[in-house]
C-alpha cells in the first residue's frame, strides 16, 4: 500500500469484514449517498439502511449490507462501525 492511498476498514461487533487499501468508497449518510476517494476531509457521520459499495484499487467491486452504522474519516484512513 502507497502511503497516499485511502484505507478502509469495515468493523462489526463479531470480526473485520474489509480491510485494505481502495479507491474509494460509497456510502449510505444520513442525508444520502455519499463517495469517500483519497485525500478526503477530515468526517464523521452516521450512517442509514442501504449498501456500503468499495471498489478496490484493482478495481473489483464489493458490496457489505448496511442497517446503520458510524464512519470516520482522517488522513487517509476510514473506518466504518457496522451492526452485524
Amino acid at each position: 500500500m502507497k502511503n497516499d492511498d485511502l484505507y478502509l476498514e469495515i468493523v462489526t461487533p463479531e470480526k473485520i469484514i474489509y480491510n485494505g487499501p481502495v479507491r474509494l468508497v460509497q456510502v449510505p449518510g444520513e442525508n444520502g449517498l455519499f463517495t469517500l476517494l483519497k485525500n478526503h476531509a477530515p468526517i464523521i457521520a452516521s450512517l442509514t439502511k442501504g449498501e456500503i459499495h468499495v471498489i478496490g484499487l484493482n478495481g473489483v467491486e464489493d458490496l457489505f449490507k448496511c442497517d446503520g452504522g458510524i464512519l470516520e474519516c482522517q488522513e487517509n484512513q476510514a473506518t466504518i462501525i457496522i451492526s452485524g
